[in-house]
């Protein structure tokens, strides 16, 4: 695919000329990104999904064993994504507010999907567990970005290989 040249020329040249606008007049442009973002970080996630959190984390904490065996049940990981896949899906639908912290909120109930996907349908057993600590570490990434009352992180020292 070749690239449009001129029109990225206009483009730099009007980014030029913004910026040099901006200085003669003595306004320096202010990034509000991580105002947003940390406003984000403070937002008190609504009732259904601080339940979610709640119910996926005590599911994951129930099937310990999963994490500490290096022979894990192909089955047992399975169910336990179904479970969770529960979860995101209904945690998923309360993303509806246009906002940064539902965008996080969003892109960690990916992660998240993503991590299940792995549980379930994953051909090695490595990558099913590897799935399984995807989504560990998007749930206590949560917790760092939310204000969840009573929220505890889980741990994180999972062997994934089984060899």
């Amino acid at each position: 695919m070749r690239t449009n040249l001129p029109s990225l020329a206009v483009a730099g040249a009007l980014a030029f000329a913004a910026t040099a606008a901006y200085a003669a007049a003595g306004v320096v442009p202010v990034n509000l990104a991580p105002v947003t973002a940390e406003a984000a970080r403070n937002r008190r996630p609504d009732e259904r999904v601080r339940s979610g959190i709640d119910d996926m984390r005590a599911a994951i904490v129930a099937n310990a064993s999963l994490r500490t065996q290096a022979a894990t049940d192909a089955a047992r990981l399975a169910e336990l994504g179904r479970t969770l896949e529960a979860r995101v899906a209904t945690m998923i639908a309360c993303c509806t507010q246009d906002g940064v912290a539902s965008r996080h909120l969003h892109m960690l109930l990916v992660e998240m999907a993503d991590g299940i996907a792995l549980m379930q349908g994953a051909a090695h057993a490595d990558a099913r567990r590897m799935g399984l600590l995807k989504v560990v570490q998007a749930l206590n990434l949560y917790g760092t970005m939310f204000s969840h009352s009573g929220w505890r992180a889980l741990d994180e020292t999972l062997e994934v290989s089984v060899r």
